[in-house]
């Protein structure tokens, strides 16, 4: 398995809030902060502007798509001078009841959008999403754009707007690969190094970064490591640290214990075997590493969320 699959099936990925509108101007939506989701808005017809909180506008037209990856506060509207209007407001006026379209505006030009939420369980809070810029865009008319997303947007428009049985597992398939796509469009037309993300540029890190991955058990030092590479310490090293952000030992201990995190959630199995199959030879050396990484003891994280061990 890839690198970024693991990580993104990991971070347990799942469509959470879905909606069309049918918005005519004047209009304007102000949408509150949310942690732990990636927000996402598609335009299927007209054009708007959005606005993230402490960043630059960005219009908006037939085609576009933008992620917001924080769940930052932002507004939407038909033009950039029009007040916001927080979005308990908007459902309000709406008499919108979560059903069918969200219509809401002054009657001027339309502009029909599908807007939705990633939630994601983001044990360990990856440095993957931590360093992603406050929005991904990809326009309408950018060669990235074509075919599948395409057809892809188009096919969430359509099942956002008949409601079919089976829609919702459709959006929320569909909703996961445009998130990973969009993220594979904005490392190709972007040459700005963004921490961690740049790591799946360069292929050879990419390479030993699948390696992790696949094994973190395994007794990893940085000179196997850049040997994978054909690599010197030295050079992998520093190549490593500077596009992922932290060293290549401090990336095998974070997914070790983000895998053993899974562990403690989703099974009974006991803490030493846990520690064994991430890579350490005691409970102890595995406790404090946890303690450190996560400021808890793995045992009191398992009663937290419900597990008891055997």
């Amino acid at each position: 398995m890839d690198a970024l699959t693991d990580i993104l099936n990991t971070l347990r990925l799942s469509s959470s809030l879905y909606f069309r509108t049918e918005l005519t101007a004047p209009w304007s939506i102000e949408v509150p902060a949310k942690p732990t989701v990636a927000r996402f808005h598609i335009v299927i017809r007209g054009q708007c502007w959005l606005q993230v909180k402490g960043d630059h506008g960005l219009h908006m037209s037939n085609g576009d798509l933008v992620v917001i990856p924080h769940g930052a506060s932002h507004i939407i509207a038909d033009a950039p001078t029009t007040e916001g209007t927080p979005l308990a407001e908007v459902l309000t006026e709406a008499a919108y009841e979560g059903e069918g379209p969200l219509v809401y505006g002054g009657g001027g030009p339309g502009c029909c959008l599908v807007c939705g939420e990633l939630s994601f369980d983001d044990l360990g809070n990856h440095p993957l999403l931590v360093h992603l810029p406050s929005k991904l865009c990809v326009t309408g008319d950018s060669s990235y754009n074509t075919q599948w997303l395409d057809s892809a947007m188009g096919f969430i428009a359509h099942e956002a707007a008949k409601l079919e049985p089976g829609a919702t597992a459709i959006i929320d398939r569909l909703s996961e690969i445009i998130l990973i796509q969009v993220i594979r469009a904005t490392l190709a037309s972007t040459s700005e190094r963004i921490p961690f993300l740049s790591v799946f540029a360069d292929p050879r890190i990419n390479r030993v970064l699948s390696a992790i991955h696949a094994n973190p058990a395994e007794d990893w030092s940085v000179e196997r490591l850049g040997r994978l590479v054909n690599m010197s310490r030295s050079s992998f090293s520093n190549r490593f640290t500077e596009l992922a952000n932290m060293t290549p030992l401090q990336y095998v201990i974070f997914v070790r214990l983000q895998r053993a995190s899974r562990l403690l959630i989703e099974t009974n199995t006991s803490l030493i075997k846990v520690a064994e199959q991430v890579g350490y030879q005691s409970e102890a050396a595995f406790s404090q590493a946890y303690k450190k990484q996560f400021g808890i003891r793995p045992g009191k994280f398992r009663r937290t969320h419900g597990q008891v061990a055997v």
